[in-house]
């Protein structure tokens, strides 16, 4: 440090060698005592001894100017080879120089007091560097720093005229000073960023930015604070944003309100809130999405479309396992696709019956009593079936031979059969053509019509169906129409069997033995 020249005290303009360096002195010629401008001088030329004493007295206040004068660490050259106990200057060279006898207690407490001073001053630049190395302070933070600067340059002085103790308490201050001026900043910067912090978290513009810009002004590099104001910038079009995103909101215009969001993201991901909205708008839509698929679904199911209703329901639940409306579609689907198909069999059944396939339509009811053994339908179908097949085949079988029913017991059955063939009467057209032409037959077979018998009144007439008629030439009887046999007999003759049809109008039947024996 020059201890002869003030200057102010920057981490530029000093070094940690600077203590070591010898300060030169600018000689300065002194004046001669008893001169002035207003008197002349006689000159007096001395003698040899004159000379000699003038040059020792010369050299001997050279010498004692030097000592008093000169710095300390100056006289005494720095030895890096060599050491003492208390890691001071060996001051041998000064002492031969100046002749004077060695003080190395007061040595040692000078020494003590320079390494103290210069120990504070070390601390206090620490601290001006770190603030003009990052910029800090406003204007007003300036005006205290130049104070402080100018008290540090107060001790320098000190310092160059060894006066560490008065140094070192200059420095001391200077250093609290420097302490307290950057608390002071850090404390009035964490105000402003805790300020603009919430403002900003508040989406407030005006106060968000007067904080940071106040922040900035303290410290000027503060990555975090540039960033900041970057994001204080982006609010206006971020909170105009939000309100065109909640108007959608309102309208329930839900995908209009996410994209809002969405492009509020991409501005500014660190918005407070953003995800909390963003996750609302998505639980509705998806809400509004599942209520359109259920909407659906049901539609699907009403109409009867039951494969794209069951697939409906079934994505459904791969997102929503739990939903119970999904779960409860998928069981109306099952119920609804089988009460379908039960319809469907019970309508062929039906035609079956309808056509008079009986076989197919019992096939078809024995299907739908393996689906559900409890309908009714396929039950009394089944039932129904049977009987009308047995009544089918008796009046099928009987229109195929009606000259049977000339027997008494085939027409009493005939007309058993008719009963319960009227029980189902209606059953289809087929069947009612079936039963009408059965019943008419039936009737038919009920009348009496005349029958004219003819013989040679030789020959012994039965009427296998009826009685014994006897011997006759004309013989008047009247039969229900059908199939009937004459057997006639006489003494010494072949008999005779006679097969005849009784219907209206027909010709006399005649019977007598032809062939003798």
């Amino acid at each position: 440090m020059n201890q002869l020249e003030t200057k102010p005290l920057t981490n530029s303009s000093r070094t940690p060698n600077d203590e070591h360096q010898p300060v030169v002195l600018q000689p300065v010629q002194p004046k001669l005592a008893g001169s002035t401008s207003t008197k002349r001088f006689r000159f007096v030329k001395p003698n040899r001894s004159q000379l000699n004493m003038l040059a020792v007295l010369t050299l001997l206040g050279i010498a004692i100017a030097f000592w008093f004068l000169a710095p300390r660490d100056w006289i005494t050259p720095n030895n890096d080879s060599l050491s003492t106990a208390n890691n001071g200057s060996l001051r041998d060279r000064s002492n031969q120089t100046t002749g004077e006898p060695t003080t190395p207690f007061k040595d040692a407490q000078q020494e003590r007091a320079r390494e103290a001073a210069q120990t504070v001053f070390d601390e206090f630049v620490q601290y001006q560097d770190e603030i003009e190395r990052n910029q800090y302070g406003t204007e007003e933070h300036s005006e205290r720093e130049s104070a402080i600067y100018e008290r540090a340059n107060k001790a320098d002085l000190l310092f160059s005229e060894r006066r560490f103790d008065e140094a070192i308490s200059e420095y001391e201050q200077a250093l609290q000073d420097i302490k307290q001026l950057l608390d002071d900043m850090n404390t009035e910067f964490n105000h402003w960023v805790e300020q603009g912090t919430e403002a900003l978290q508040d989406r407030d513009f005006e106060i968000s930015l007067e904080a940071w810009s106040r922040a900035q002004a303290i410290k000027p590099l503060d990555q975090d604070v540039q960033a900041k104001l970057a994001r204080v910038q982006l609010l206006p079009k971020v909170n105009e944003l939000i309100r065109e995103s909640e108007r959608a909101r309102i309208k329930e215009d839900w995908v209009q309100a996410l994209e809002h969001l969405n492009e509020v993201t991409k501005l500014d991901p660190l918005t407070l809130g953003i995800t909390d909205l963003s996750e609302q708008i998505l639980e509705r839509i998806k809400s509004q999405d599942l209520k359109d698929a259920l909407t659906d679904g049901h539609e699907q199911l009403a109409g009867s479309n039951f494969d794209s209703a069951e697939q409906i329901f079934e994505e459904i639940l791969v997102d929503y396992p739990e939903n119970t409306a999904a779960q409860t579609g998928l069981q109306q689907v099952e119920r609804a696709r089988l009460a379908a198909k039960i319809e469907a069999l019970k309508v062929e059944a039906r035609e079956k019956e309808d056509q008079l396939d009986m076989r197919g339509a019992l096939k078809i009811y024995d299907e739908a009593l393996a689906l559900d053994d409890s309908l009714q339908f396929a039950v009394e179908g089944r039932e129904r079936v049977f009987e009308i097949i047995s009544v089918v085949n008796d009046m099928n079988d009987t229109l195929q031979d009606p000259h049977s029913l000339s027997a008494d017991d085939a027409y009493e059955e005939a007309k058993e059969t008719l009963e319960t063939a009227q029980s189902h009467r209606g059953h289809s057209g087929e069947y009612d053509k079936l039963l009408q032409s059965f019943a008419d037959l039936v009737s038919y077979a009920g009348t009496l019509l005349p029958v004219v018998l003819i013989s040679d009144e030789m020959t012994e007439v039965t009427l296998t169906t009826r009685q014994r008629i006897g011997s006759f030439k004309r013989h008047e009887l009247m039969l229900r129409p059908g199939r009937y046999t004459l057997h006639g007999t006489r003494d010494g003759w072949v008999d005779i069997r006679k097969p005849f049809i009784v219907e209206q109008d027909m010709d006399p039947v005649s019977i007598f033995c032809e062939e003798q024996i």
